[in-house]
């Protein structure tokens, strides 16, 4: 593990600390799953953004016609 230094506003401080008794777990174990959450959230971004730049970006050949069919197909291949 790495240590870190951040600065909380007071009632910050104050609402972690009662949330970590009430949760029998430390302050740094709630700071590190936000840290987790804001991760996981950013992350998912990535992946909504790469989704509607995607969108409207197919162009069907002839023999691929069946877009509404396998959409879910095309998609994925489009994320690779």
């Amino acid at each position: 593990m790495i240590r870190t230094q951040i600065r909380l506003e007071p009632a910050q401080h104050r609402r972690l600390k009662e949330l970590a008794a009430h949760r029998s777990t430390s302050i740094a174990q709630l700071v590190r799953e936000g840290v987790d959450h804001v991760l996981s959230r950013a992350e998912d971004g990535v992946l909504w953004d790469r989704f509607l730049s995607s969108a409207g970006s197919f162009r069907a050949t002839s023999v691929e016609q069946d877009v509404s069919a396998k959409h879910d197909r095309y998609l994925e291949d489009a994320f690779r």
